[in-house]
C-alpha cells in the first residue's frame, strides 16, 4: 500500500531498507497561508584551502566598495565573476589567537593555521589540536535537523588523504581536543544522507545500487509515483526533475571506471600518501583528484538542498601538504606546499623554484574554479520567495595561511558567498583593518558575525583565554546588509 507523502516544507521519499531521499523545497506542498509567511531555512558552509595564496594576485583590485567584473579580472578569483553580485570580500583580517608565537600556545604556524581558523582556540601542547569546537559544530548544534540536544552533526568532506601529522589533517572540532576526520569518499557521505547502510534491512538496498547500478530513485518508486500524482506546479515539477537528475548523475559519476567510489575503489588511498615520505610529492591519480573534488562538491550541494544537513565543510588535502598539480593546464614539478615556499623541498633548503609565484596563482585560480562550481550548484536551487539556495547560505572561503612562504597569519584571504537570507552585504569589498595589522581586525569576530547570521545570538566566538590579547567581542557590523 502506498504511504501518503507528508505535506510539509521539507519532505522525504522513503523506500526499501529505510532509504530516505530528501526533496528540495516544494512550494506546492505547503499550504498557501503558511507559504506566504514561511521563513527560509538558512545554511552555513566552508570551502577551505591550504598552504596560503599568492597575495599579489588574490584580492580584488580597485579598492574597497562595490565589486565590478574589473575587480576580479586578472586575479585568482576571476572564475567567481558570474557570482559577483553574491560575494562579500572582507579585507585586513588577522588570525586570533595570532601566529608567530605572539599569543603563545602550542603548534607551529601551519598547525595553528589549520586548528585556529574555524575555532579561534589555542592548540593543545601534545598534539596541537584545538581546545574548543569549530564554528560548523557550534552552528549545527543549534540549527541542524534532529531533536534538541541530539542534532545531526555537520557534513565534513575532503579530497585527498590525511597524513597523520598532528593538527594538520583537521579543520573541524566537535569539542575541545575532538578533531573530526572529514570523509574522503563521496559514496560514504552519500550513503549517510540517503540512509543507506543504516537500518538492518538496508543490505539489499545498498547491494542494488552498488552491484546492479540501480538508483535510490528505484528504491522509492512507490512514493515517487505518489508524488508525481500530487498537485504540483510546473515550477515544482521542473525543480524535482532537476533534483532527481542531480541524484542520478552523481550516482553514475561515483560508479565510473576511473573513480569507482561505489566499489570502495577511491584511488587516493593511505598507502599512496604513506609512501611519499617526509617531503615527498603526492603521486596519485590526478584525474581522480579533480573528479573527486567535483563529486564531493556535488554531495555538499545536494545534502544542503534536501535538508539532510544545514552545515557542511569541505577542504583540500591537509595543511603543509597537497598534491603536485598536473591538470587544468598545470604541469608542476613540485607539490603545493613546496611551491608555497618557493623551494624544492618542504623545509630546510634554499633551492628556489623559478616562477613559483605564477604556479601558485594557477593553483589559486583552480581552487576558485572549484569554489565557483559549488556556488553554481547552490544557486541552481530555487527556494522560498524566489530566492536561491545560495541566497539562504553563507559559504565561507578560508585558507590555512595568507602568504605561505612567510607562514603569515595577517591579511587572511576570506570570502563570503550568499547573504544568509539577507543578513550579509553582497557585491562588496569591505576594509575591516589594515592589511599589515595584527591587532585591528581579529578573525574570531568574523566567526561571531557568521554565527549571528544564522540567527544564533552570540557575543563572542572563540577562546576566553586572556593570552589571546586581540580577541574581540561583537560582530562586524560593516558586513551587515
Amino acid at each position: 500500500m502506498s504511504r501518503k507523502l507528508e505535506l510539509r516544507r521539507r519532505a522525504f521519499l522513503r523506500g526499501l531498507g529505510g532509504v530516505a531521499v530528501g526533496l528540495p523545497f516544494l512550494e506546492s506542498l505547503v499550504p498557501r497561508v503558511h507559504a506566504q509567511s514561511a521563513t527560509a531555512i538558512k545554511r552555513f558552509g566552508v570551502f577551505f584551502c591550504c598552504n596560503g595564496v599568492n597575495m599579489e594576485t588574490w584580492f580584488p583590485t580597485g579598492g574597497a566598495g562595490a565589486l565590478a567584473a574589473s575587480s576580479l579580472a586578472g586575479t585568482a578569483n576571476e572564475p567567481l565573476t558570474p557570482h559577483l553580485a553574491k560575494l562579500l570580500f572582507p579585507r585586513g583580517l588577522h588570525m586570533s589567537p595570532r601566529g608567530y608565537g605572539q599569543d603563545g600556545g602550542a603548534g607551529d604556524d601551519h598547525g595553528k593555521g589549520m586548528a585556529h581558523k574555524l575555532t579561534a582556540q589555542f592548540c593543545s601542547d601534545d598534539d596541537w589540536v584545538a581546545q574548543g569546537e569549530s564554528i560548523d559544530y557550534a552552528i549545527a548544534r543549534q540549527m541542524n535537523p534532529g531533536p534538541v540536544g541530539a542534532r545531526r552533526p555537520p557534513l565534513n568532506l575532503m579530497v585527498g588523504y590525511p597524513g597523520g601529522h598532528k593538527s594538520l589533517d583537521y579543520i573541524s572540532y566537535s569539542g575541545p581536543g575532538n578533531a573530526v576526520q572529514a570523509i574522503n569518499n563521496p559514496w560514504t557521505a552519500y550513503k549517510q544522507f540517503m540512509n543507506l547502510g543504516v537500518s538492518s534491512g538496508s543490505a539489499e538496498a545498498e547491494e542494488r545500487i552498488r552491484k546492479r547500478r540501480e538508483s535510490v530513485l528505484d528504491l522509492v518508486k512507490e512514493q515517487f509515483d505518489d508524488l508525481k500524482k500530487a498537485p504540483l506546479s510546473k515550477a515544482d515539477r521542473d525543480k524535482l526533475e532537476q533534483h532527481f537528475s542531480h541524484i542520478r548523475e552523481l550516482e553514475v559519476s561515483m560508479s565510473s571506471s576511473s573513480v569507482s567510489c561505489l566499489d570502495d575503489g577511491v584511488k587516493l588511498r593511505a598507502q599512496e600518501y604513506e609512501g611519499r615520505g617526509e617531503g615527498g610529492d603526492f603521486d596519485g591519480q590526478y584525474d581522480d583528484y579533480v573528479k573527486l573534488t567535483e563529486l564531493q562538491l556535488d554531495v555538499y550541494a545536494l545534502a544542503l538542498a534536501c535538508d539532510y544537513t544545514r552545515v557542511a565543510t569541505f577542504h583540500f588535502d591537509r595543511g603543509s601538504g597537497g598534491p603536485t598539480f598536473k591538470w587544468a593546464g598545470m604541469n608542476h614539478e613540485y607539490n603545493h606546499h613546496k611551491l608555497s615556499h618557493g623551494t624544492t623541498c618542504d623545509g630546510g633548503c634554499e633551492d628556489p623554484v623559478s616562477g613559483y609565484q605564477g604556479m601558485l596563482s594557477q593553483i589559486d585560480r583552480w581552487h576558485q574554479t572549484m569554489y565557483a562550481y559549488l556556488l553554481a550548484k547552490l544557486d541552481g536551487y530555487t527556494e522560498e520567495n524566489g530566492k536561491t539556495l545560495l541566497d539562504n547560505c553563507a559559504i565561507l572561503y578560508a585558507n590555512e595561511l595568507s602568504d605561505g612562504k612567510a607562514h603569515s597569519f595577517l591579511d587572511l584571504p576570506f570570502i563570503l558567498a550568499g547573504s544568509a537570507g539577507g543578513y550579509l552585504k553582497q557585491g562588496q569589498y569591505v576594509q575591516l583593518g589594515e592589511p599589515g595589522s595584527n591587532e585591528q581586525a581579529p578573525h574570531n569576530k568574523l566567526l561571531t558575525t557568521l554565527v549571528n547570521a544564522m540567527d544564533i545570538p552570540l557575543d563572542r566566538f572563540g577562546t576566553s583565554d586572556s593570552a589571546a590579547e586581540t580577541m574581540q567581542p561583537g560582530q562586524y557590523d560593516a558586513l551587515r546588509a
